[in-house]
């Protein structure tokens, strides 16, 4: 089993320069389950607050009258429609970062969105693992149903082939986009629906859509919106469209240019059936669109395999690191987070054994807790001394009314989290100084030195990339180490490596079996 370490964004301020921890089940699942669970108070991810409240625009201005939220859904739609599901190509691949500058993705929302997910991506977290992100965060957190999503995405390294609906497509065109990534008419109209029950057109980015009468004091970019309704994920875009009440469809219906009637000809080419449809299934609707983003999402390249779908843990260890305190002794801290759903209440006290302690811990909760659409958070800190680390090889956490859960742990050799550090310089080259122990005795993929084993260490860095604001990654292999000290068992080792065009993403530092496979992985930044 690959044991993982990584600090939970945003709580660097809590920890050392460096916060390394295991992650359950995976590094990527457990980093994306952070985001979508933890959006608010406790030890909450940043990321919500670029949609929260829900009209926010987290890139300028207010009154410009763009709204990230819908900014998101529709960059994931123009990524992911040049898909070609026959040869196997496109799709969600954050191909999108290196187009926008052509005519089809017209408007400020790609580089919008890439430029906030820029410095969140790492070599767990693809950028186009962010736009999947993005898009179930703004239907879930803004009214709508929760879409299941599925981590391990890959970067696109050019841009993919053109073909993203238009204002000024014809019918036959629209729908031959569609019917390349996979959906047919109705389809179509779906999916149409659902992305534009949120957002505007603007006479700033689309003026052949809508006339510069829109442009006021407090619509700077002239945005007219879909529905009455601009950033709540709801039904009313299809029963003002039907009706013809509050904003009848949105601008791609009512348009003073004909030709840009684009929505207005596809609603209408199957004589309303589909939107009727839609309107009649109440809060079905919210299932259809569940069903199409999801095919959405997950249209992804031959070859790419997505994970399992990401669901809340109602138990999770949290930076639950080893480390060594100033005594030299080798330690176990952390945080167990409990998320409490429905009705149901927190405990009020968990009880932390390990492998070597039976008896173990009474945990006592923080007083500050978190809250998402999930449920309401819990945290509750650790920390212990670990005698016998060959001895150490799980956790069990256990409480009245929560189901008794233990975690495996590994000991043979893990990054130092109170010895790594990142220095920077203007923000664009950082030098990361880390420390790596091995178990007197481990054996793994490793050198004989001065009668001690010498670790594989590779660092993997996002870095900037012509072309696009998504990064690249660039990895560091075999970084040479050198032996400085012996504690608690275990030798001391020290590295250094300085990356350039550094992206601000989290840097990994891997310790590799001898197969090349990662042992324990910290993320740093």
């Amino acid at each position: 089993m690959i044991f993982s370490r990584l600090p939970i964004l945003n709580l660097l301020h809590l920890f050392a320069p460096t916060s390394s921890t295991y992650f359950y089940p995976t590094v990527q699942t457990s980093l994306l389950e952070h985001i979508l669970v933890d959006t608010q108070g406790a030890h909450a991810s940043d990321f919500i607050a670029a949609i929260t409240p829900c009209t926010n625009y987290v890139n300028g201005a207010q009154t410009l009258g763009r709204i990230t939220s819908a900014q998101w859904i529709r960059v994931a739609f123009h990524d992911f429609v040049t898909a070609n599901i026959t040869a196997g190509t496109g799709g969600l691949d954050a191909s999108i970062g290196f187009e926008t500058l052509r005519g089809e993705n017209s408007g400020a929302a790609m580089n919008d969105s890439m430029g906030f997910f820029r410095p969140r991506v790492s070599s767990k977290i693809a950028t186009a693992d962010f736009i999947a992100l993005s898009v179930v965060m703004s239907v879930g957190n803004c009214g709508g149903p929760q879409i299941p999503l599925r981590g391990g995405r890959v970067d696109a390294t050019e841009g993919g082939a053109t073909g993203v609906p238009a204002p000024d497509s014809s019918l036959a065109d629209t729908l031959g986009f569609f019917g390349g990534a996979g959906f047919n008419q109705v389809d179509s109209i779906g999916l149409t629906a659902c992305g534009h029950t949120m957002g505007n057109v603007h006479h700033e980015g689309f003026p052949i859509v809508v006339g510069p009468d829109a442009v006021s004091e407090n619509n700077t970019g002239g945005g007219i919106h879909f529905d009455s309704t601009v950033a709540t994920f709801d039904t009313l875009v299809v029963h003002e469209y039907l009706n013809g009440t509050g904003n009848a469809g949105g601008p791609l219906v009512t348009s003073f240019n004909v030709s840009s009637r684009s929505d207005l000809r596809l609603y209408e080419s199957d004589n309303n059936a589909t939107m009727t449809s839609l309107a009649n299934q109440g809060n079905g609707f919210f299932d259809t669109c569940v069903n199409l983003f999801q095919r959405m999402l997950d249209t992804v390249p031959t070859g790419v395999v997505l994970s399992d779908v990401i669901e809340p843990m109602p138990l999770k260890p949290i930076n639950a690191t080893l480390d060594f305190d100033n005594d030299g002794n080798l330690i176990f801290t952390g945080y167990i987070r409990t998320l409490a759903t429905g009705t149901s209440a927190a405990p009020q006290s968990l009880n932390l054994t390990t492998s070597l302690d039976k008896q173990g811990l009474l945990l006592t909760p923080e007083s500050e807790t978190g809250s998402s659409i999930f449920g309401s958070t819990t945290f509750f800190p650790f920390s212990t001394q670990i005698s016998n680390p060959e001895a150490f090889t799980s956790f069990n956490v256990s409480a009245p009314g929560i189901s008794s859960q233990s975690f495996p742990v590994q000991s043979g050799a893990f990054v130092v989290p109170s010895l790594t550090t990142v220095t920077t310089i203007h923000n664009t080259t950082a030098t990361v100084a880390f420390s790596v122990a091995t178990r007197q005795g481990y054996v793994g993929r490793m050198m004989k030195r001065d009668n001690s084993t010498a670790p594989s260490v590779s660092i993997q860095a996002p870095v900037a990339q012509v072309g696009t604001l998504g990064p690249r990654i660039e990895t560091f292999d075999d970084v040479a180490v050198t032996s400085v000290a012996q504690k608690a068992g275990y030798y001391v080792w020290e590295g250094s490596v300085t990356v350039e065009d550094w992206t601000l993403g989290p840097l990994s530092i891997s310790v590799l079996n001898e197969n090349g496979d990662e042992v324990d992985v910290a993320m740093v930044d």
